[in-house]
């Protein structure tokens, strides 16, 4: 069952965790990566904090395996690696956010008096990318019934054609959704320039300060000493 957490809890987490991994190094960045799924398991998402999980574990053997290697191709490997722990804690914090609705999302924001504009964008990019996925995986079913995907290894030697039958599909898709959402909004009253009321009950909880207090504990901790090697100078 996944596990209510206050919107705005959500922002200043997805903010900070954003600003610590430009920060961090690498060891640090394991830290983080730790906490993010943490914070998944904590906010319900188990099979999602496992496939992180997975890939975190992953890419940090990969990685330590490329400081031991000397090959051209194997250090361009590892500074893959390193953007995959460098920004992993911010999308995993920002898959949670994308699961809360698009009203309570912004009451949320609305009552931390952030600007209209930027309340806008970042309710339209959260809704964005999952309707993209959606969509993406609804062209690739068709695709292979007519054995067009590139999923398919027949279709690899034949690039430009499997571009053509799936991803030109999903380019004219993305378009006419931001049609769409630009319509669903107006129709909303978006445009009002009036204070905006909500059926949702912006309340923090306990739990949610708690996790909040958790995470500063945390970036100290991290910022502070070397999980590896005490106090860094």
């Amino acid at each position: 069952m996944k596990r209510t957490i206050d919107p705005r809890v959500q922002f200043i987490l997805l903010i900070g965790q954003s600003v610590l991994v430009l920060c961090a190094q690498i060891d640090q960045l394991y830290v983080l990566n730790i906490f993010a799924i943490f914070y998944l398991v904590y906010a319900g998402f188990f099979q999602t904090a496992i496939k992180m999980g997975l890939v975190v574990l992953l890419t940090a053997a990969i990685y330590g395996y490329v400081l031991t290697a000397n090959q051209q191709w194997v250090i361009f490997l590892g500074f893959l690696c390193f953007l995959v722990l460098r920004f992993a804690p911010v999308i995993t914090l920002a898959r949670v956010l994308q699961e809360v609705p698009t009203g309570q999302l912004m009451a949320a924001m609305q009552s931390l008096k952030l600007p209209k504009n930027f309340i806008l964008t970042l309710a339209v990019t959260l809704r964005f990318f999952p309707i993209i996925k959606m969509e993406n995986d609804t062209i690739q079913m068709s695709a292979r019934l007519r054995g067009l995907s590139y999923s398919q290894p027949k279709n690899w030697l034949h690039p430009l054609q499997a571009f053509e039958y799936t991803f030109v599909p999903l380019m004219m898709r993305t378009m006419k959704i931001t049609d769409e959402l630009t319509a669903s909004a107006m129709t909303k009253g978006i445009d009002c320039p009036g204070q905006r009321t909500s059926v949702y009950q912006i309340r923090m909880s306990s739990k949610d300060v708690g996790i909040l207090f958790l995470f500063i504990l945390c970036a100290i901790g991290t910022f502070s000493f070397n999980p590896w090697g005490g106090i860094i100078k």
